[in-house]
């Protein structure tokens, strides 16, 4: 089989080029650590000024976490409603930012190029800068080096990127991220009200007339290759609901055209005519998609909270990554999480043990099928999908 070809000669899913490059990662944590505690030590604190008019919050990295960041900006603008606000992005995750609020400018900063980076952050002249990335010391290096008048950012457990901020905020590893994001804006007095959801206008769908399921099999990041269901399994789901008269949408970045073309490919060859690959689109180009599906079922990726922010019927299959971390934030979305034990292993994303355990493969087909078919049910009896509170592990097998 053609699918099976592609599975041996790329031995992983495609990812987002720059995200999960372990020789970044390595460079930031032995070259980064020493120089933000060097520039912490050297740089003078500053206070909070009585009046906040110009507004930056960082965060340079995955899809996911930036939309994370759309209920905690929307807290933000409510509490500071004369305030200027800017995104500051980096181009893996500036699509996804320029997602959060129409209203609200977006900077893709070029991070590979740190300078220019500085000096651009400089131009702003912020007054408060909020940086929202957990572990990245580069991050810290921009918030230091910003001289925006106060700056507030996370203090992670084994990290050592706090010295760089003017008030350091204890990031948790038992709460899920929007709580620890909203930690950050409690520094500035910002109550909790929103959600994460995606506002503005979004572009047709293209004219799919048919009801469809948006399938989206490929995570991304340095562990996705632990977070990905086995594709043999997509195939079935994929053949079922074609049967039961559905369209399957296969979304995903440029790089997984070819992957999306070889599931296809695999296809019952007459139902390969209801399958379609939609990998590529833009973002705003996925959420339209996204937006009018019957139900997305995903990995966890950047797809999962961008189906959640739309607030879409979804159903997120999640092994290595807990739902209690890292949990698609909707009321439309229900989770299926691994019934192995030791799973659950992924914090910030690249913790994994030597011997990982086969979280993905331990959710089997029946339930996810059952799962998706009780969604489209409440879907078409005009019920909302119930929150899930979690699978028993005989349940989730």
């Amino acid at each position: 089989m053609r699918l099976f070809t592609f599975r041996a000669a790329s031995g992983r899913p495609h990812t987002i080029p720059g995200r999960g490059r372990r020789g970044l990662r390595y460079i930031d944590k032995y070259a980064g650590a020493p120089l933000v505690f060097a520039l912490g030590m050297l740089r003078r604190r500053g206070s909070l000024p009585s009046r906040l008019r110009r507004i930056g919050l960082l965060n340079t990295a995955a899809i996911g976490d930036t939309l994370l960041m759309a209920g905690p900006l929307a807290d933000l603008r409510e509490r500071y409603p004369f305030g200027e606000f800017v995104v500051l992005a980096g181009p893996s995750n500036y699509e996804a930012a320029k997602l959060l609020d129409p209203e609200v400018r977006v900077v893709n900063l070029p991070v590979l190029d740190p300078l220019s980076s500085v000096r651009l952050l400089r131009g702003l002249r912020l007054d408060l800068l909020l940086d929202f990335g957990a572990w990245a010391r580069l991050n810290a290096l921009l918030s230091a080096l910003s001289r925006a008048k106060f700056t507030v950012g996370f203090r992670t457990r084994g990290q050592y990127r706090h010295y760089a901020y003017d008030a350091a905020v204890e990031h948790s590893d038992e709460l899920h991220e929007l709580e620890n994001y909203r930690r950050l804006t409690a520094v500035v007095n910002v109550a909790p009200e929103h959600q994460p959801r995606i506002r503005g206008q979004l572009p047709s769908n293209g004219g799919l007339a048919r009801s469809y399921l948006v399938f989206h099999l490929w995570p991304g990041g340095t562990a996705s290759r632990y977070k990905q269901w086995p594709l043999e399994r997509w195939i079935k789901l994929a053949e079922h609901f074609i049967r039961a008269g559905f369209t399957i949408v296969f979304t995903g970045s440029p790089p997984q055209q070819s992957a999306n073309d070889a599931v296809i490919a695999a296809l019952n060859p007459e139902l390969r005519g209801l399958a379609l690959n939609q990998a590529g689109l833009s973002l705003a180009g996925t959420c339209a998609l996204i937006s009018g599906a019957s139900l997305v079922v995903s990995v966890d990726t950047g797809a999962m909270h961008l189906a959640a922010a739309l607030e879409a019927p979804t159903l997120a299959l999640m092994g290595p990554a807990c739902r209690r971390r890292w949990g698609p934030v909707s009321d439309s979305a229900r989770v299926l999480e691994s019934p192995l034990d030791g799973c659950c292993y992924l914090n910030l994303g690249f913790e994994v043990p030597r011997r990982p355990p086969k979280c993905m493969e331990a959710i089997a087909f029946e339930t996810v099928r059952a799962r998706c078919e009780e969604i489209l049910a409440a879907g078409a009896a005009g019920q909302p999908a119930k929150v899930s509170r979690g699978p028993s592990a005989a349940a989730a097998r």
